[in-house]
């Protein structure tokens, strides 16, 4: 199936950059936590989308579509939406599960929409 990737999508210019090539761990807790920094906006404030990719194959896309309050993550299959749902969060170099930015994101972000390839979040102010 390929190595496990974290690629984002850049603002300016629609380019996809790779953000880390390799993803060690449990690569969904792994995009979990890059997820929740992003919609934070404490990381990958030049991308309009993060995914993650098994060599060629995308598994799931994170997006915070322009002027809407919403965070949309989109799975490949039923299984990996589950996977997102049973994880934690995965740092990088560290390979245990711990929620370490959740509690933020939990404060900041409510779950609206749960759809068996897709679970959507929407901005509280």
């Amino acid at each position: 199936m390929g190595q496990p990737n974290i690629i984002g999508r850049l603002k300016t210019n629609d380019k996809y950059q790779t953000i880390y090539d390799t993803v060690d761990g449990n690569d969904m807790a792994r995009f979990k936590h890059e997820t929740y920094a992003y919609s934070l906006e404490k990381e990958h404030t030049l991308f309009k989308s993060l995914y993650l990719y098994h060599g060629y194959s995308r598994v799931a896309k994170a997006d915070m579509p322009t002027g809407t309050k919403y965070l949309e993550i989109t799975f490949a299959s039923e299984a990996e939406a589950q996977r997102w749902d049973a994880a934690s969060e995965q740092i990088h170099n560290v390979l245990v599960e711990v929620p370490w930015v959740y509690r933020n994101f939990e404060q900041k972000w409510k779950p609206v929409a749960e759809e068996l390839h897709r679970r959507i979040y929407a901005k509280q102010f």
